[in-house]
């Protein structure tokens, strides 16, 4: 897949994601859309499916990114203004940590999974219901303007360096999207990324197989998870 064709079906992607949010007017709904894979996916096909320590890294930094700007929109910070502070830290600190932290694959699944485990244990939540101010942009123009503005990021990508793999591209999205309802976004992908961890590990230790079969595999895993999880974790719904 060329450069520009990853760049154009990651783009649709993102805005069909960003599309389909919009339509929904529950934010744990909104946060369950998110949470699927699916630009994730795109990019495994892209790179022939290898994964590594430093895609774990990533996915704990976007949890956090998500985190960030509902801790800086709490506090009065404008919600275009919080989100270009979290994106551009989120490349800040992506970068340090993927110069810097060397580990092996598996000894950052298993630092993942404690910190998720200490977020399940900890985290307690408090209802934020359905948004309070009905969008100004109807949902079916988001759907071009988002994908529009998805390919120019997207096209950017180089000036990212390493962390681009990991970099929340639909994330900037859906943080305006769901902006009366981020603590919820945040919780509810923490909660779920425990399933595209799942999916992560798969297709390392996959490797070996077809492509195809592996992200089949993973995505088997991922479901599997999550649904495990909606179930068991229900203070994060």
């Amino acid at each position: 897949m060329t450069d520009t064709a990853l760049n154009l079906v990651s783009a649709v992607a993102i805005g069909l994601i960003i599309f389909i949010m919009s339509l929904l007017k529950a934010g744990y709904l909104k946060a369950l859309v998110y949470s699927l894979p699916i630009p994730i996916t795109i990019a495994l096909v892209a790179t022939d499916g290898h994964v590594n320590a430093t895609n774990v890294i990533g996915l704990f930094i976007l949890s956090i990114f998500l985190w960030a700007v509902h801790w800086l929109v709490k506090r009065g910070t404008n919600i275009y203004v919080a989100d270009v502070i979290a994106s551009v830290a989120y490349i800040i600190v992506g970068y340090l940590a993927v110069t810097y932290i060397h580990i092996s694959f598996f000894a950052s699944v298993l630092v993942y999974m404690g910190a998720w485990l200490v977020f399940v244990i900890l985290y307690r939540h408090s209802t934020e219901g359905k948004m309070k101010v009905a969008p100004a942009v109807k949902p079916i123009i988001k759907l071009p303007v988002v994908t529009t503005l998805a390919y120019i990021l997207l096209s950017l990508k180089s000036y990212l360096a390493g962390i681009v793999v990991t970099f929340p591209f639909s994330g900037v999205f859906a943080v305006v999207e769901s902006r009366h309802t981020l603590k919820t976004l945040a919780a509810v992908f923490t909660r779920n990324s425990i399933a595209i961890l799942g999916l992560f590990v798969m297709m390392f230790y996959l490797d070996a197989m077809n492509l195809g079969v592996r992200i089949l595999i993973g995505w088997v895993a991922y479901l599997a998870i999550l649904w495990i999880v909606t179930r068991v974790v229900k203070y994060a719904r």
